[in-house]
């Protein structure tokens, strides 16, 4: 499945579709304006139920939540399931955290009413055995109903599936706040047998300087149909996402529940094979990166190092580095007493500096861009070589959030608050903040103004993909630079040095945020053990299925299920159908991580024809660059068996346009984002021929 949504906590998500010609358009909205338009469908399509009275607010009976379908019918929304699996040999402290928003838009799209904004002003935190834990080993599933509500009469409700956190801990130290307000249970939710629960709403979200890992998850989606003001609940699909781009601490695999052909993303290391390779960058390419002053190796991405570099913490036993009651948040990891050997000898102003590593990407930042009349001697103590490719592209960045910059300052007096403090100025620490963040300058007016697309002058999407592929993935060049020419080692760390797919910077597509079809996501710290597919996805490996088609009602399936079978020795080694939703038009599906080739796949439509074709090989590779700006043509019989092809209808027999389907099955690449997916794109169903 390739429908992508907004609502991750802090992240841009990028729209996934295909390239030109392709027609896998998951979750269709074509074709949903008012009236009842069943009479001019094709014959492909049943007819679509008679509407019924709009359901009352609130949920439904148990975990289920009853909310309103685009034709005003009732729709029973079920709960989704998130499991965490340990496999590390300690223990695990597991917490979900929604997120605060002024605009619900998840209640909007459940009850159709767009006419109240249900705010969530708090955060509400979800705690597995709180102080407890899970213990080596052991196994918890969550159930979460997309609502709970804890006041009707205010609008007051929990909104489980809208841009949740989960944070596993090894530690249990500062998971709890004491703003936190303890809760009733609330209506809905559950855990299995061994498992409790306990609910706090809060004004604070969860601390930067705890010992956990951050990943954060999104059920359905909120949407306006074409021509339709009201909002409509999606809830088919599972987003996810391990947020590396702000720290790196312990290996996470996240995976789909009831889809077996999405394999995993992030590391299934176990946990002390990834602790010491975070080791190892510190005395090679991050050459002493600067760690989260904690008793056990954290490491910011590169955003953070810039953004909380001067930010400071109450001392407490397990923050070692600092003097008096204030220590600071960051250090360089020489500091910390413990960490191999490394010196604890630091006065307050080494403590400061945040490492060679650092300070080399700040070099080139001195070396590449013209800063003008600023005096940047204090940030930058050599010159590195900058190659004119290099220099051009960083330059050009520059001069990007620049202007974003100078579109601020004239926002700033009416739109922001400025009664209190000056806009933020424009100079070198401020500038890379916001470049390695990829973030506008917004600060005091809301995360929605100003926006890097909304950048006068500039291409936001030409700079943003030369940001992407010729300064964050610069390390990965023929040949490889030198240490003082990489861009962002940080990304190195987590692309190559832990071989992770997962986002390394805000903007990384290489295998970052997902939205998949599923009924929840199951977490893993340590190891595969749990995960209902134990390979890791790539966009490589697997493919998109498009079955084409003229629109249609959004409520009404193209699809009933689909499958592929690995062909091993002449048996087919089959993963299991997915069941498609029955209410809702997708177009399409994922092999994402098929387990070997060649690969039977088969689909059954709305009219319970049963198609079939064999993919003899995987797609090759194809990489997209400056020098490459398009894949080549793929001839379909490199790919697909013509022999092995087939359609037959209901009663079983060949249908009569089963040759006919088989001939406009066309294999595609197609770059989305910074990335190239692979595709079997058809027109049309079977019966449309």
């Amino acid at each position: 499945m390739n429908f992508q949504i907004r609502g991750m906590a802090g992240r841009r998500v990028p729209a996934s579709l295909p390239g030109a010609g392709a027609l896998l358009l998951v979750l269709a909205l074509a074709g949903c304006g008012g009236g009842d338009n069943s009479a001019s469908l094709p014959a492909f399509f049943p007819t679509a139920p008679p509407p019924a009275a709009p359901p009352a607010a609130g949920p439904g009976p148990g975990a289920d939540v009853a909310c309103t379908d685009i034709d005003g019918s009732k729709m029973n929304v079920k709960a989704k399931t998130i499991t965490i699996n340990n496999n590390t040999a300690g223990t695990i402290y597991p917490v979900l955290a929604t997120s605060q928003n002024a605009t619900n838009e998840w209640i909007q799209a459940c009850f159709r009413d767009t006419s109240k904004p249900y705010p969530t002003k708090f955060v509400y935190k979800l705690y597995v055995n709180e102080g407890v834990g899970l213990a080596k080993g052991a196994s918890v599933t969550i159930t979460l109903p997309l609502f709970s509500v804890l006041s009707k009469e205010e609008d007051r409700y929990i909104t489980w599936w809208n841009g949740g956190r989960v944070l596993l801990a090894d530690n249990n130290a500062r998971l709890r706040a004491a703003e936190d307000v303890k809760l009733p249970d609330p209506v809905g939710i559950s855990c299995t047998a061994g498992c409790n629960l306990t609910t706090y709403s809060s004004v604070v979200g969860l601390p930067e300087n705890v010992y956990a890992q951050l990943s954060e998850y999104t059920f359905g989606a909120s949407i306006f149909p074409p021509g339709d003001p009201k909002r409509l609940l999606k809830p088919e699909n599972v987003g996810y996402n391990i947020s590396y781009v702000d720290h790196v601490y312990m290996p996470v695999a996240i995976g789909v529940r009831s889809n077996p052909y999405i394999g995993f993303s992030g590391s299934a290391q176990a946990l002390d094979a990834f602790r010491q390779t975070l080791r190892s960058f510190l005395t090679t390419n991050g050459d002493f990166w600067p760690v989260y002053n904690l008793s056990q190796l954290k490491l910011p991405g590169a955003y953070n190092t810039f953004a909380q570099r001067t930010g400071d913490q109450n001392a407490e036993p397990d923050v070692p580095v600092g003097t008096g009651n204030l220590r600071p948040t960051l250090v360089p990891s020489r500091c910390v007493p413990g960490n191999d050997g490394f010196s604890s000898a630091c006065t307050p102003e080494e403590s400061k500096k945040l490492g060679v590593g650092v300070q080399r990407m700040q070099n080139l930042w001195g070396a590449c861009v013209n800063w003008g009349a600023e005096d940047i001697s204090k940030h930058v103590d050599a010159q590195p070589v900058c190659p004119d490719n290099l220099k051009s592209t960083m330059e050009e960045v520059k001069q990007f959030f620049q202007a974003n910059q100078a579109k601020y300052v004239g926002l700033y007096a009416s739109t922001c608050d400025a009664t209190e403090f000056p806009p933020t100025p424009f100079n070198f620490l401020t500038a890379l903040s916001h470049i390695y963040g990829w973030v506008p300058f917004n600060e005091r007016c809301g995360a929605g103004v100003n926006a890097l697309a909304e950048t006068p002058g500039w291409d936001h999407a030409k700079v943003q993909l030369e940001y992407i592929q010729n300064l964050q993935y610069n390390y990965d060049q023929t040949p490889t630079p030198p240490a003082d020419r990489i861009f962002n080692p940080y990304v190195k760390l987590i692309h190559k040095d832990l071989d992770m797919a997962a986002y390394g910077f805000s903007v990384d597509d290489s295998v970052g945020f997902m939205s998949e079809l599923g009924d929840g996501l199951v977490f893993n710290v340590g190891g595969t053990n749990g995960l209902e597919n134990e390979a890791a996805f790539n966009y490589v490996d697997g493919f998109s299925v498009s079955t084409g088609g003229p629109d249609g009602p959004e409520n009404i399936p193209v699809i009933k299920k689909y499958g592929a079978c690995a062909l091993v020795g002449g048996k087919a080694d089959c993963g299991g159908d997915v069941i498609m939703p029955t209410n809702t038009r997708i177009m399409g599906f994922r092999v994402g991580t098929p387990s070997a080739y060649p690969l039977e796949v088969h689909f059954t439509d709305a009219k319970s024809n049963e198609y079939k074709f064999t993919v003899k090989k995987p797609f090759a590779a194809c990489k997209i660059d400056s020098s490459n700006t398009a894949c080549a043509p793929i001839a379909p019989a490199d790919l697909v068996d013509p022999l092995a092809c087939s359609v037959v209808n209901a009663s079983g027999a060949l249908h009569a346009n089963s040759a006919a389907w088989c001939r406009q099955i066309v294999p595609v690449q197609a770059k989305t984002g910074n990335k190239v997916e692979n595709y079997f794109n058809t027109t049309s169903p079977v019966d449309l021929l």
